[in-house]
């Protein structure tokens, strides 16, 4: 099973997708798509300031399970 991607990837993966369909396709730019483009880059600003919604950090070598 692949592993399960966090809101921030998905968000990221929706303005590529839109992004690239825009660059083969100029004229659609007249059209609601890149205004999809404009809410999904404030959604990646806001997914990337929130803890719940960004991917998880690795852990730091201070906070593993040491024997001692």
């Amino acid at each position: 099973m692949p592993p399960q991607s966090c809101v921030l990837e998905e968000l990221e993966a929706a303005y590529a997708i839109i992004a690239q369909v825009l660059g083969q396709a100029p004229q659609l730019y007249d059209c609601h798509l890149d205004q999809a483009l404009l809410v999904l880059a404030l959604s990646i600003k806001r997914a990337r300031r929130s803890p719940k919604l960004r991917p998880p950090r690795p852990r730091r070598y201070r906070d593993q399970d040491l024997p001692f």
